[in-house]
């Protein structure tokens, strides 16, 4: 007797297999699927009636070839799962398949924050947690509420179907400009690679994610007030892109900043409050917005956004750092708890990893966050001498926000050994005094 796949109620999961280790932390993503994506999977109603099936090649007890049953589901399933956590090659292969064959009825979720590669940066991730155990039901019910709107609605949400679609309507010309910005961004030819998509644009105007794009090539250009209008205009074209309106909050905010902050500019408050209401699991939005109120000296309102930001990236170094500089501004060196060292010593694995990568991945943050933990956990040589490595790839910019963060400390630089030294590093390279 043969089996028969029923395609139209299968929702097929591409994550990985077993155990791994990501940034220096063991996840079981068997138990992942079990506990959390295979019932959340299994409660989505479809439009027509009935449940979504969960699949996944490995738990198939029939006798067939895995890869073709794994292309088979590819192909033909209602909808398919994806989780990037760990940036697994196998997951990314699986997703290029998948986005090629359908252009709908595909999600990305995640665990953690290091970026995606470029090609799919533009692409909404949306994060789930599995611990603690509270924290389950939570990513159970956002899972099933993705799922639901997405089969409900059967927005294209596959970026190849949506640039062939463009290409076939706009002819090889387009084709080959997009090309030609690909190869240019991975050799860091980031002009060459803003010259091809501002020809890209002339042709195909009405693409969100190709002015997504072509801002965050501007933003690595510093230029923050063409990035802005690239990222008002993903916004005016995609209302409910929350991705677009948190980078819309950040270059206005930067083009705020440079301009002496003129009250005739938007601070990028409200850019980053409308990402935050669209995704509120988007810790880079609170962050960022948590970095306004600090350069506004609303401190408390500050350390309120980063901490939420702690909370929804489980730990995240960045909004951590920031959110105890001001506890300890606020409360005293001796407020930090805990919680917050075991935070920042396993925060510390991953940043070691990323600045020993060649080329250093997220320099200089990942130097200027790793110097920063080791200071508060009194490691004062260490802190310096990996300030130092990271200043190879500051820009003067960077230097000067990473020194007005430091000195919200200054209150409490008897209780930090080493805080002297570092200051007054970053204060000769900011003043002009030395030069990187």
């Amino acid at each position: 007797m043969s089996l028969t796949i029923d395609y139209t109620k299968i929702c097929f999961a591409v994550m990985p297999f077993s155990k791994k280790t990501v940034d220096g932390k063991e996840i079981d993503f068997d138990q992942i699927y079990n506990e959390v994506f295979k019932p959340a999977i299994s409660s989505v109603t479809l439009p027509e009636g009935g449940n979504l099936i969960p699949k996944r090649t490995d738990q198939d007890y029939f006798s067939a070839n895995i890869d073709t049953e794994m292309y088979n589901y590819l192909e033909y399933s209602r909808f398919a799962f994806v989780d990037i956590t760990g940036l697994n090659a196998n997951v990314f292969y699986e997703l290029g398949i998948r986005h090629h064959a359908n252009q709908s009825g595909t999600a990305i979720f995640r665990q953690g924050d290091k970026n995606p590669p470029f090609d799919i940066s533009h692409i909404k991730a949306f994060p789930y947690e599995y611990q603690p155990v509270e924290k389950i039901e939570e990513s159970k019910a956002l899972i099933i509420k993705v799922l639901t709107e997405s089969l409900l609605y059967n927005r294209i949400d596959s970026p190849v179907q949506v640039a062939l679609a463009a290409q076939r309507l706009q002819g090889p010309k387009l084709d080959q400009l997009l090309l030609d910005a690909t190869n240019a961004i991975r050799n860091d030819d980031f002009n060459t690679a803003i010259n091809k998509y501002e020809q890209a644009l002339q042709q195909d105007n009405n693409n969100p994610i190709r002015y997504l794009e072509f801002g965050l090539l501007l933003k690595k250009q510093d230029r923050w007030n063409d990035a802005a209008d690239a990222f008002k205009k993903a916004t005016q074209l995609s209302p409910t892109y929350s991705e677009a309106w948190r980078e819309l909050g950040i270059a206005e905010n930067k083009v705020y900043n440079k301009a002496g902050k003129t009250p005739d500019l938007p601070s990028g408050e409200e850019a980053l409050k409308k990402a935050i209401e669209l995704n509120a699991k988007d810790f880079d939005a609170y962050a960022s917005l948590g970095g306004i109120y600090k350069r506004l000296g609303q401190l408390e309102q500050s350390a309120a956004m980063y901490k939420r930001s702690v909370e929804v990236s489980d730990g995240h170094p960045y909004p951590l750092l920031n959110a105890v500089i001001l506890q300890v501004r606020i409360e005293g060196f001796s407020s930090i708890s805990t919680r917050q060292k075991l935070f920042m010593k396993r925060a510390e694995v991953p940043l070691r990893k990323q600045v020993a990568d060649i080329p250093p991945y997220n320099a200089p943050w990942s130097f200027f966050d790793l110097s920063t933990i080791l200071l508060l956990l009194g490691k004062k040589d260490d802190a310096l001498t990996i300030l130092e490595e990271g200043l190879v790839y500051a820009k003067d910019w960077e230097v000067k926000t990473h020194l007005d963060t430091l000195l919200l400390m200054e209150n409490q630089k008897e209780n930090l050994p080493g805080f002297g030294d570092i200051v007054s590093l970053l204060r000769n390279i900011a003043e002009g005094d030395l030069k990187l």
